[in-house]
C-alpha cells in the first residue's frame, strides 16, 4: 500500500511539474522569437553625446538624428561640416574620439564586436501608427499599433507565423498582424492603411502608408502582443524621422536583438558582451539585458519563479505525507517481528545492522516507487492529449485556453522534475525508515523472547 500511494504521488509530481515546466518553455520561447535573449540598448551617455546629437545639426544627416541602423549603414561616423552646418552649442558634450582623432563610433564597434563573438544580431526599431483594414465583407478595422521592424536576421522568427501568402507586386507595404485579428474576421491579401502625423512648415499633416496583409504570427502573452504589427525596418525609420515614439512599459525604441540557441546561456552571453564593451571602451554607451529583465516581461518572470518555488514545496508536502506510510508500515513490522529481530541480535547482530535493515526496507520502497510513479507519468504524458480532451468534454469547453497554453500541451518528461523525484522521494524514504529503524534497534533480546 505504500509503495502504491508514494507512487501514485510521485506520477502526480512528474506530470504537473513536466506540463508546468513545457508551458513555461514554450511562452519563453515566443518571446524571445519575437524579441531576443539578449538585448543591446542605448544608454543616456548614448543619448546624450555628440555622437548621437550632431546630426541635428548636420546637412550631410538631412538635420534629422539617426536610428541605431542607420548610424550602422552611414558611411561617416561624423558628419558635422565647420564651414556648412550650425555652430556647437557650447554646453554639449565633449565628442569622444580614438587616439588617431577620428570620432568613436559605438554602433560600428558594437557590430563588429558582436560578429567577433559569433552572434547573430540585428537593430530593431519601434515606432506608433494608427491601423485601418478594409474587410473584404465590408467595414473597417481602426486599432492605434505598435510596430515593429521585421526581424529578418532572427533565426527563430519564422515559427512563429501561423499563415502567410506569396509577396504581392505593387507598391504596398506588406505587414504581419497578431493572430487575433483572425478572430475580427481579418483575412489574408486585406488592404488598409497606416497613418501617422508628421509635422509641416504650416501644421501637422497626417500621412497616410498603403499595406496589405501578408500573414499573421503569435505574438505569446505579451502584453502588448495584440497591437503589434511586424513591417519592414523602413516603415519605422519614416516614422521615427518625423515623430518621438513611447513604448508603453519603457522598452526601448531602439537597440540591437542578440540571439542564440540556449535560452540558459543568457547570464553566460550578457557577460561576454558586458566584457568585450568594456574592452573597446563603449560599454558607458550600451546596457545589456536579458529576457528576465526585460520590462514586458520581467513581472511575467518573476511570478514564473515564484509560482515554481511554489510548485516544488506543495510537491515536497504531498512527498512527506506519502512518505509517512512508510513509518506506519515499518513500525507494524517490527512489532510483528520482534522475536526475529531478539534471535538476531543474540547470534550477534548490532543495533546498527538492525537499524540498517529498515532503512534499507525504506529506501527500497522509495527507489521502487520512483519507477512505478515515472512510468505511470511517462504513459500520462505520451497520451496527455486525450486526457485534456477527457476533461474539455466533461466541463463542455477547453479545458485549457490554446490563447495561453497553446493548441496542445507539452508531453515531454521535465529532465528537471524527474531529477527532483529522484533525489526527494528516496530520502524521505529513507528518513521515514529511521523512526522503525531505530525502534527494531533497541529491542531487547530477553524482553522480547520472554514476552512471546
Amino acid at each position: 500500500m505504500s509503495v502504491g500511494v508514494i507512487s501514485l504521488v510521485v506520477w502526480l509530481v512528474l506530470v504537473f511539474l513536466s506540463v508546468t515546466t513545457g508551458i513555461e518553455k514554450n511562452w519563453l520561447r515566443k518571446m524571445t522569437a519575437l524579441h531576443a535573449p539578449v538585448r543591446v540598448s542605448p544608454t543616456e551617455d548614448y543619448n546624450n553625446s555628440y555622437y548621437y546629437n550632431i546630426d541635428a545639426l548636420s546637412a550631410a544627416s538631412h538635420f534629422t538624428a539617426k536610428t541605431i541602423g542607420q548610424k550602422a549603414q552611414s558611411a561617416l561616423s561624423d558628419p558635422y561640416v565647420p564651414d556648412v552646418d550650425a555652430e556647437i552649442p557650447a554646453h554639449w558634450p565633449k565628442a569622444d574620439r580614438l587616439e588617431g582623432g577620428n570620432l568613436l563610433d559605438p554602433v560600428k564597434i558594437a557590430y563588429q564586436t558582436l560578429q567577433t563573438l559569433g552572434l547573430q544580431y540585428q537593430d530593431y526599431e519601434i515606432s506608433g501608427a494608427l491601423l485601418r483594414i478594409n474587410r473584404e465583407g465590408g467595414g473597417t478595422l481602426s486599432q492605434m499599433s505598435y510596430l515593429l521592424s521585421y526581424p529578418t536576421h532572427n533565426p527563430r522568427f519564422q515559427s512563429l507565423i501561423i499563415e502567410s501568402m506569396a509577396p504581392q507586386a505593387g507598391s504596398d507595404i506588406a505587414v504581419l498582424l497578431p493572430k487575433s485579428y483572425k478572430d475580427s474576421k481579418i483575412k489574408l491579401g486585406d488592404r488598409g492603411t497606416l497613418s501617422y502625423t508628421a509635422p509641416s512648415a504650416a501644421s501637422s499633416q497626417e500621412q497616410k502608408l498603403p499595406i496589405y496583409v501578408q500573414g499573421f504570427y503569435d505574438p505569446g502573452l505579451l502584453a502588448v502582443g495584440n497591437k503589434c504589427v511586424i513591417v519592414p525596418s523602413d516603415v519605422t525609420r519614416s516614422i521615427h524621422a518625423v515623430s518621438q515614439t513611447f513604448s508603453p512599459d519603457g522598452t526601448p525604441t531602439n537597440g540591437i536583438f542578440v540571439w542564440f540557441d540556449n535560452l540558459s546561456d543568457a547570464p553566460k552571453v550578457q557577460e561576454r558582451i558586458v566584457q568585450a564593451f568594456e574592452k573597446a571602451g563603449i560599454a558607458k554607451y550600451w546596457k545589456i539585458d536579458t529576457f528576465r529583465s526585460f520590462e514586458f516581461a520581467k513581472d511575467l518572470m518573476q511570478q514564473f519563479q515564484s509560482d515554481r518555488t511554489l510548485f516544488l514545496l506543495i510537491a515536497v508536502i504531498i512527498l512527506v505525507v506519502a512518505c509517512s506510510n512508510i513509518i506506519s508500515l515499518l513500525v507494524l513490522l517490527v512489532n510483528d517481528k520482534k522475536k526475529e529481530i531478539a534471535i538476531l541480535q543474540s547470534m550477534g547482530a548490532s543495533f546498527t545492522s538492525i537499524a540498517i535493515i529498515f532503512g534499507i526496507c525504506g529506501i527500497t520502497m522509495g527507489t521502487l516507487s520512483c519507477l512505478v510513479g515515472s512510468l505511470l507519468a511517462l504513459f500520462t504524458l505520451h497520451n496527455i492529449q486525450g486526457l485534456v480532451a477527457l476533461l474539455s468534454a466533461i466541463q463542455g469547453h477547453n479545458a485549457f485556453n490554446p490563447a495561453f497554453f497553446g493548441q496542445t500541451l507539452p508531453n515531454q518528461l521535465s529532465p528537471e522534475a524527474l531529477l527532483f523525484v529522484l533525489v526527494i522521494t528516496p530520502i524521505l524514504s529513507l528518513s521515514a525508515g529511521l523512526i522503525p529503524a531505530l525502534k527494531a534497534s533497541h529491542i531487547r533480546p530477553s524482553s522480547a523472547l520472554r514476552s512471546e
